[in-house]
Formats: structure tokens, sequence, C-alpha cells
């Protein structure tokens, strides 16, 4: 009968452990008030050597718009994407020009020849320098997302980050080819693209680079679709990318450097040709507690324009007299 008593004295004080357990839990809406052992802390990840920073901000200026969605300089004049407009500053920060847009946007090509080339979420269009439509593809389905668009010559790279995909097009916006489709002999992984970051460049050689997010990698393509070469890794340490998809923005420099811009913990960074680190473009402490990487533009004077999601702001960087490596 001791055996029994002490069992049942032992049932209730279980069952009143998990009443105030559950109690206590429910109390701070089912553990969302509760401090989490596992976060991840990424203040510490903010902290940048003042050392590694060879770029210094020269000027801002404010987007006279709610929605920026892409930057890119033509001459002397930037270019500021909206969802349904294209809007020309000078370097000032002065409004010059506005066109309105046919649908909804999404991304702007680097320009070339006046002729300017803009990603919708389902189609891709060219103006010319007044906006004039000069032609519209609609061949994309229901579930694309175009998020990146390169173009060389009669070819148009696109970047559909709802399909995992790369178009290679002509300038009639026939598919040539599908670039990154998982194939062992040609050595490509396949995207892993968990958000609608996925970005491209042409470097100065005419190769093709594509931001990889889900791999934390920049990949290099041939022209005939084969993977040339990759970098990047995913790591807690400055000189690798963190987070559930980065580098989120990249742009190449004129010496085949990259530019990459960062989400979650917004930073932009300098790397060589190779995928080493060079140096700290803007520092975390530079942007606010936003979730956008910004977008990225080069000019002609090798500064690093910034388009800041967040504070909806152009921002202008120019490398530091002490800057050089």
């Amino acid at each position: 009968m001791k055996r029994k008593h002490i069992n049942i004295i032992l049932v209730i004080l279980a069952l009143a452990i998990v009443f105030i357990i559950g109690k206590d839990f429910i109390g701070n809406k089912a553990g969302k008030n509760m401090d989490n052992p596992y976060k991840l802390d990424v203040d510490q990840f903010k902290k940048i050597d003042s050392t590694t920073v060879l770029y210094n901000e020269i000027k801002t200026f404010q987007v006279n718009d709610s929605s920026p969605k892409g930057i890119a300089v033509a001459g002397k004049q930037i270019l500021v994407l909206t969802e349904k407009q294209l809007i020309r500053y000078d370097y000032s920060g002065k409004e010059l020009s506005r066109f309105e847009l046919p649908d909804t946007a999404n991304c702007i090509a680097p320009v070339t020849k006046d002729q300017i080339w803009i990603g919708m979420l389902h189609s891709v269009a060219s103006f010319d320098a007044n906006g004039k439509l000069l032609t519209r593809w609609k061949n994309f389905d229901e579930n694309s997302v175009i998020t990146s668009l390169a173009v060389s010559g009669k070819t148009v790279y696109v970047a559909d980050a709802g399909n995992r995909i790369v178009y290679q097009c002509n300038t009639n916006g026939e598919i040539l080819s599908k670039i990154g489709e998982k194939n062992e002999q040609k050595g490509v992984p396949g995207y892993i693209i968990p958000s609608p970051c996925f970005d491209l460049a042409l470097d100065d050689n005419g190769f093709l680079w594509v931001a990889n997010t889900g791999r934390h990698s920049l990949e290099n393509y041939n022209h005939d679709g084969s993977l040339r070469t990759a970098w990047g890794e995913s790591s807690v340490k400055i000189d690798g990318f963190i987070g559930c998809c980065n580098p989120a923005q990249f742009a190449i420099l004129p010496d085949n450097s990259f530019v990459t811009a960062e989400k979650g913990i917004p930073r932009i960074k300098l790397y060589d040709q190779h995928g080493v680190l060079q140096g700290i473009v803007a520092a975390p402490q530079l942007f606010d507690n936003g979730w956008y990487a910004p977008d990225l533009a080069i000019d002609v004077n090798q500064r690093i324009l910034a388009l800041d999601f967040d504070r909806k702001q152009v921002r202008i960087f120019e490398k530091n007299v002490n800057g050089n490596k």
C-alpha cells in the first residue's frame, strides 16, 4: 500500500509541474515572450574594424517616390527605378525627368547606348532615353519573378527567382538557353534561391556571374552554360556571407573586382576578382535595422552608388585616399 501511495504522490507532483510549466508557457504567449537560449546574437557580427573601411560616403539624396526598386547610371545621370516610374537625377540629387512604366517594375539593367532595359515581374521591356517603349516580351510564366538583367550586344540575361533559373535571350525575347539548371556533367550544382534575391552581372570579359544566394556563392559561367568558377562561403566571419540568402546584390568594377551587398545585416564589401576580401565599403552602422540589401551601381569614376530601400535614399561612396591596399 505504501508503494501505491508513493506512486500516486509522484503522479500528482508530475501533473503539478506540468501545470505550472504549461501555465507559464501560455502566459508568455506560447513562449514568444520567453528568452530564447538558441537565438543568434547578430549584434556581435555588426562590429567592424575601422581600419578595414576603404570608402567614404560623399553624397546622399532622397528619392522622390515611396517604392524604389533599382538603380543604374547613364553618363552623368543617375536612374532610379520605382514600381511605376523611372526617375532621372543629376549628381546633386536634382530630379531631371521621369516617365511612367506600363507595369510594376522590379529591376533595371546597366544602361547601354541609351537603351534602358527593365524587368517587370513576369516580363521584360526596353525603352529609349525619352521613355518611349521599344520592345516588351511577355514570354515568361506566372511563376516568374524577374529580379535582375544584364545586356551584352544582342544578348540579354534574365534572372528568374520564381523559377530559379537564368535565361539567355536575344533582344527579341527568344529564349536561347537556360543557365544554372543542375547538371553534373557541366559541374553545375543548381540554384538555391530561398527569397527573391537573385542577382547577376557581366564582367569586363563578358562572362556571366550569378549570385547563388542559398549557397552563399557567386558563380561564373562559360558561354555554353558550363560552370567556369565560383567563390564564396557561408561564414559568420567578415569575409563570408551569413543569413539565408547572401550576397543579395552585387556589382562588378572595371578591374573585375566585386562589390557585394547583404541583407539581414546590411553591409557593403569589396572583394578582388578571385573572391578575396579587400575591405569594407559601408559598415552595418551606416544602415538602419532594416532587412533589405541596397541595390548597387558603378559609375565611370568607379564610385559605388547604393540605393537604400529602408531610407529611400541614393548613397554615393568613393574610395578614400588611403584605401588602396
